[in-house]
């Protein structure tokens, strides 16, 4: 059985009150960031008619919506906190794309069946939220036909002694979440043995954000 730590009773930090702000704040700005805008704008590149989309940890599901809004076929959120349901269900609503958008309530660290592959595959921050950060974005490499965008922090000394000031404090107001700054090594380490290797990196000040494409099949006979 996975851990508690794992699971969506972890995740206490997330409510149904931020994620309906979530919703009003895209409906107005659009997406939360620079590494949600860079994710999107290196799933584009590719071109996006035709391509199905997994958004793992997708929260309201804001980068499948934007890609289905760019051409993307269908899109799909897979999430562990179950109240992330109506407020995804009202944004696909709201931007007419609820015949196009499906929300998954699954973990996948449990169940890696719950859900298809997908030709775009994307993790922003989320393998964050967990110990076992790189094993997820394993089991979501394994879903990518074409590429696996994801964004984590950034393993510099001040992001880590960030991270546990932070869980000092969820500690001191008794929430089980805590958060996590995995080395990108071991994350590619993952990745890797799903077939897909890093083609690029985009490095902010907290955020990294990183593109991961499948390798060709005489690539990985070469160079295993």
């Amino acid at each position: 059985m996975p851990c508690s730590c794992c699971s969506g009773e972890s995740l206490d930090i997330f409510g149904e009150k931020g994620a309906r702000r979530a919703v009003g704040r895209y409906l107005r700005k659009g997406l939360p960031g620079a590494d949600a805008e860079q994710i999107v704008a290196w799933a584009e590149e590719g071109g996006l008619a035709g391509e199905t989309v997994v958004e793992v940890g997708g929260g309201i599901g804001q980068i499948q919506a934007e890609l289905l809004r760019r051409g993307a076929t269908s899109g799909r959120v897979v999430e562990v906190v179950g109240v992330y349901a109506r407020p995804a269900s009202e944004l696909a609503h709201a931007l007419e794309l609820a015949d196009r958008s499906a929300f998954v309530l699954a973990d996948l660290l449990e169940d890696a069946t719950a859900v298809e592959p997908a030709d775009i595959v994307v993790l922003r921050r989320v393998v964050c939220c967990s110990p076992n950060g790189p094993a997820l974005l394993g089991v979501a490499a394994a879903k990518a036909r074409r590429t696996l965008l994801a964004s984590y922090p950034r393993d510099r000394a001040v992001t880590r002694a960030f991270s546990r000031l932070e869980n000092i404090c969820f500690r001191l107001v008794r929430k089980r979440f805590r958060s996590y700054v995995h080395p990108p090594a071991e994350l590619e380490r993952a990745v890797a043995a799903s077939g897909l290797m890093r083609s690029r990196v985009s490095r902010g000040l907290v955020w990294e954000t990183a593109q991961y494409h499948v390798r060709p099949a005489d690539e990985i006979l070469t160079n295993p």
